[in-house]
């Protein structure tokens, strides 16, 4: 009966959430972890101090419980911070749910997006190139969970490109509420949001709205692309090595010396 009255209240709020959409935490109760313990793979890249541990508390633009459209991003800095000065290929990316409220029996989307940005460049959506983008449907009860999403893109030059990572769900006629996985535990870099329902067009640092604990739960998988060593040329002024005969090449050798041997015999006679 609970079920049903809260679905009837989210179903009316979702109507007025256009005019009533503001940054919030989640009001649904939050449930026990959903799925299996997360284990990060490796190598991987992260600005969470702690990517395991997730906590109720994430912010997002909704009204009513109900969620509106929203972006969640990180800006990685491959060069400066991780040392990668080479080709940097993303296989995957893990991020958190705290939880996910739908109506029985349907699913929420949620996309992850990878894009690439010139270093130095301004945090806007503009300045952000596409790479990737992947999206998977969660159900109703998904909870304080971090999930992984098949997702890909290079940066071909980390000294002059970083790498955007993005949790994305739309704003929807359907009914449902979507918060992000995160915690307090500390972050090498800012966490950022974005929402045309709470009129924040561009990545915004989430601690400058209010939120300064608002960790997003993050890690990238990938690899940095393998360069050949080149064989270095011999020194100046050396003298070519003499080439070595394989067995077979010697044998071929004594059976030429032996026929040639043979040969002259016969002649002589």
């Amino acid at each position: 009966m609970k079920r049903i009255v809260a679905i009837i209240i989210v179903a009316l709020a979702a109507a007025g959430i256009a005019q009533a959409a503001e940054f919030g935490t989640n009001p649904n109760p939050v449930n026990p972890p959903s799925g299996n313990p997360y284990t990060p793979d490796a190598p991987n890249i992260t600005q969470s101090t702690d990517p395991i541990s997730l906590v109720a508390g994430s912010i997002a633009c909704s009204g009513g419980g109900i969620s509106a459209d929203n972006h969640f991003l990180r800006r990685f800095f491959l060069n400066a911070d991780h040392g990668i000065t080479v080709q940097y290929n993303v296989t995957s990316v893990d991020m958190g749910i705290e939880s996910v409220n739908v109506f029985v029996g349907t699913t929420a989307p949620i996309s992850v997006n990878t894009f690439s940005i010139a270093n130095g460049a301004a945090f806007t959506f503009a300045n952000m190139t596409a790479l990737d983008s992947t999206t998977r449907n969660f159900p109703d009860g998904t909870s304080l969970v971090m999930e992984n999403w098949v997702v890909t893109g290079s940066v071909v030059d980390p000294m002059g490109t970083d790498l955007v990572v993005e949790m994305f769900y739309p704003d929807t006629v359907d009914a449902y509420g979507i918060w992000p996985g995160s915690n307090s535990a500390g972050q090498t870099q800012p966490s950022y949001l974005a929402s045309l329902g709470c009129s924040i067009n561009d990545p915004t640092d989430i601690a400058s709205i209010g939120f300064p604990d608002m960790h997003l739960n993050m890690t990238v998988n990938g690899d940095e692309q393998v360069v050949p060593t080149p064989t270095p040329p011999p020194p100046s002024g050396a003298l070519n090595p003499v080439p070595a005969l394989s067995s077979y090449g010697i044998v071929a050798m004594v059976l030429m010396i032996v026929g040639i041997a043979v040969l002259l015999m016969w002649r002589r006679n």
